[in-house]
């Protein structure tokens, strides 16, 4: 029998997700208010983990049932065979979200959850598992909405944008499931196939970039991650995980003789080092290229035109709103100067930084940055665009 699956998603990001897992060759796709739900198989889900460049957490669902009470929700928690699950000697955590007319605290759901979990594995095994914040044997998700619970075991653990071991981060980073979106949305996939050159002019500690490298070698994204929330779960199954990851590193391994050409730059020296140490972290380190220059240096990487993907800095990433809509203006007159032929999508916010940019965008694609709502700006670099002259400063030393 087919189980059923809900990977989570950023706000907006549902119908990229549901391409994406249909992609994989995943069935009975269905999107949901930020989230995306399928039938399949352990595999498919374990899929789901390990490639899933959109998605934010893997969730196997384990029962449904009407929870229009305390007294309720505890029964039909308990209902479930905890023990084919979690060892009485392991660790657990309850995530709980959501309420009802009674249920209206979540710490007191996931505490009844907690104690039915507990309870019913004592009385089958005549001991309990403890409860653990850090690094749980398992994971156990609760979903709470008109009087109806979900519980499912969340198979990814950690949020599936986690996927650089010991990554270095700016003072705002760009979550890399977000940066995947604009890739997939700026049809990345396809141009790196047809070697396409790729430039990120405001890279920060990477991100974008390196998610870009990701797709171009045929990355699996959970490749490098170490531990996922299945890792202990008992009714795991490593020669299935096991197979997946061959092939991921076969895949990997038929894509290493690619040629591209993907670059990335920064003004901020810290920024740029952190960048190249992430690339170490993920293997991708002679894939790319990062170097410290300016905006204003900003210079075609290769003859053939290409695509620019950049989340210029804004909020706490400037001083103030007239010096980021200065910038967003610098953005627009090197990409009239210098990237003819290329195709840019820019990263704004809703408001006056995008109408800064000076360049009329051909769509506008909504997506949420955490809480802010943005607009990712798709323009064409045309050779009749209106320009305005810009002087270009020494290059400063990579």
């Amino acid at each position: 029998m087919a189980e059923t699956f809900t990977v989570t998603t950023g706000r907006g990001g549902e119908e990229i997700l549901v391409q994406e897992l249909r992609r994989m060759g995943l069935q009975r796709v269905v999107p949901e208010h930020g989230a995306v739900r399928f039938l399949g198989s352990l595999r498919d889900g374990l899929r789901a983990c390990l490639w899933s460049r959109t998605g934010s957490r893997v969730l196997l669902r384990l029962a449904r049932f009407d929870a229009g009470n305390a007294e309720a929700l505890y029964d039909g928690v308990a209902a479930i065979p905890w023990t084919d699950h979690v060892s009485p000697s392991g660790t657990l955590r309850v995530d709980f979200v959501g309420s009802s007319r009674t249920i209206r605290d979540e710490r007191f759901g996931a505490l009844k959850t907690k104690d039915a979990v507990v309870d019913s594995i004592r009385a089958r095994a005549g001991r309990r598992p403890d409860v653990a914040r850090d690094e749980p044997d398992v994971v156990i998700n609760v979903h709470l909405r008109n009087n109806v619970a979900t519980v499912s075991l969340d198979l990814s653990g950690e949020a599936l944008h986690l996927r650089t071991p010991g990554r270095r981060a700016g003072a705002t980073p760009l979550k890399e499931n977000l940066a995947a979106r604009m890739l997939l949305l700026a049809d990345w996939p396809r141009r790196a196939r047809a070697g396409e050159p790729f430039v990120d002019p405001m890279c920060g500690s990477g991100t974008i970039v390196l998610e870009a490298a990701g797709i171009a070698l045929d990355l699996a994204p959970g490749l490098a991650r170490s531990r996922f929330g299945f890792t202990r779960w008992l009714g795991r199954d490593d020669a299935v995980w096991s197979s997946l990851v061959a092939e991921a590193k076969e895949r990997r391994r038929a894509a290493a003789g690619r040629s591209f050409v993907i670059r990335g730059s920064d003004i901020d020296a810290r920024a740029v080092a952190a960048a190249r140490e992430n690339a170490k972290a993920l293997g991708l380190a002679s894939a790319v290229r990062f170097e410290r220059a300016s905006l204003e240096d900003l210079r075609p990487p290769d003859e053939r035109a290409g695509l620019l993907v950049t989340n210029p800095p804004y909020g706490e990433r400037v001083d103030t709103i007239e010096a980021a809509a200065a910038l967003y203006k610098t953005l627009g007159d090197v990409l009239r100067q210098r990237m003819l032929g290329w195709d840019a999508f820019v990263l704004a916010p809703a408001g006056r930084l995008a109408k800064a940019l000076g360049l009329r965008p051909s769509a506008r694609h909504i997506l949420f940055n955490g809480p802010l709502e943005c607009r990712l700006l798709e323009v064409a670099i045309s050779p009749t665009a209106p320009g305005r002259l810009v002087r270009s400063p020494p290059n400063p030393a990579s």
